[in-house]
């Protein structure tokens, strides 16, 4: 009977013991996890670069107005297409209007699942099937347009000489953007509508390519934010060392009219038609 006893405790330390040098090891390695640096792309630049507005819900005149965002970014190698738009006849309208050949397109990079910027892609589908479109990792089933190059993007990747699709942050929903590196300038950033922050998609962007940040464009989904959300918003911006900024769509006139009135150096209105040359 002593036996049997010694032995049970002999099992019980040595089953506490094991347990304690798992919790150890898990916990080891969660710590180095944590630790663990994002580690920088490599990525070229661009000599040149033309950003042209195709859709936007801040009018122009001569161009078709909708609740959506879609960018043109032209490099001396490559045309890129951000976002498509919330309906596909908007985005056939005005890309013709501006004189943009669809064929010209080399690729699209979409920055989240919402309509107001996917829908175009039926539109594209249709005079440029299996045009290469990178989506965020998972949601390219939801989007659900057949006939498209579809490539889930989770990490930062270049996709062409100086171009980056910076991966996905949390949102909801899950948020990618694309990035160009301008030789003398630094990062042009295209952002769809910030849901996981404006200043933390800028701030991955400089810490994945290790490039300073130069302009941000797009949805910074900020229409219902405070003045100080909006002051601090753009505080934070300019101390991750971005000179211009752009924000349109979702960002709301209270941002807009704080970057005009306080800070005009750093203030680039923008619309719909709106381009931007470097």
């Amino acid at each position: 009977m002593r036996y049997v006893k010694t032995k049970l405790k002999f099992l019980i330390t040595a089953i506490i013991l094991i347990s304690l040098l798992a919790g150890v090891l898990i916990l080891g390695g969660q710590k180095g996890e944590v630790k663990t640096e994002t580690e920088k792309i490599r990525i070229g630049s661009v000599k040149g670069l033309k950003l042209i507005v195709v859709v936007d819900n801040y009018p122009d005149s001569e161009l078709k107005t909708a609740w959506g965002l879609s960018i043109l970014a032209k490099t001396p190698k490559n045309t890129i297409l951000f976002d498509t738009g919330p309906d596909p006849d908007v985005l056939r309208e005005n890309l013709k209007k501006l004189g943009i050949d669809p064929n010209e397109i080399d690729f699209v990079v979409i920055s989240h699942e919402h309509g107001d910027h996917t829908n175009g892609l039926s539109y594209l589908a249709k005079v440029r099937p299996g045009l290469k479109v990178y989506v965020p990792k998972g949601v390219a089933r939801r989007i659900g347009v057949h006939g498209l190059n579809i490539i889930e993007v989770e990490k930062t990747m270049e996709v062409a000489d100086g171009v980056a699709v910076i991966g996905w942050l949390p949102g909801p929903p899950v948020e990618e953007a694309l990035a160009i590196n301008v030789e003398g300038r630094g990062l042009v950033i295209l952002v769809g509508c910030s849901h996981p922050g404006v200043a933390n998609i800028v701030a991955k962007a400089e810490t994945d390519l290790g490039v300073k940040p130069y302009l941000v464009i797009g949805g910074f989904h900020m229409g219902a934010a405070s003045e100080s959300t909006c002051k601090e918003t753009i505080k934070h911006l300019i101390e991750l060392g971005v000179e211009k900024i752009a924000p349109i769509h979702c960002s709301g006139d209270r941002i807009r009219s704080i970057l005009e009135r306080e800070h005009p150096e750093n203030w680039l209105k923008c619309h719909v038609g709106s381009i931007i040359e470097f």
